[in-house]
């Protein structure tokens, strides 16, 4: 004899917290270098200073493309393991890498410099020069005698 289930639409159903559970667990962002290296960005009033840690780095092997409100920069860690020893555990990053930066207003990239020191990558991005805002006269034309 065959049993028969009458369907319930219901029983397949989640509830709004159990689907937004899953959400938040299915989308968890990835951890330390896939989100990049830890930077620093401040202002002045013609300047933006971005600081990025790069310990490790052969400084003239980073490459910084800088243009109006963007900057990437892109450089490359090698991390060198003698031969014939044995590896416990390797934490440090190796390998190529590059971050793109935002900024909050256009920049003079023709002015842009870079220094590294100790680890940290600096670079110094002038503002671009806004167009000034000017008082425009009206010039009123006088009917001509006749």
């Amino acid at each position: 004899m065959t049993m028969m289930t009458r369907n319930q639409p219901s029983s397949t159903m989640i509830s709004l917290r159990e689907a937004m559970q899953n959400l938040f667990e299915e989308s968890m962002l990835p951890s330390g270098a896939e989100r990049g290296m830890a930077s620093n960005l401040y202002e002045t009033a013609d300047l933006f200073v971005l600081q990025l840690a790069l310990p490790g780095v052969n400084p003239e092997q980073v490459q910084i493309t800088a243009q109006q409100e963007t900057v990437q920069i892109a450089w490359e860690i090698r991390m060198r393991v003698p031969e014939n020893v044995t590896m416990h555990w390797s934490e440090l990053p190796s390998g190529q890498y590059q971050q793109r930066f935002t900024l909050p207003a256009p920049i003079d990239a023709e002015r842009a410099e870079a220094t590294y020191e100790r680890g940290i990558l600096t670079v110094i991005l002038p503002k671009a020069e806004q167009a000034e805002a000017r008082q425009v006269k009206v010039q009123t034309k006088t009917p001509a005698l006749v």
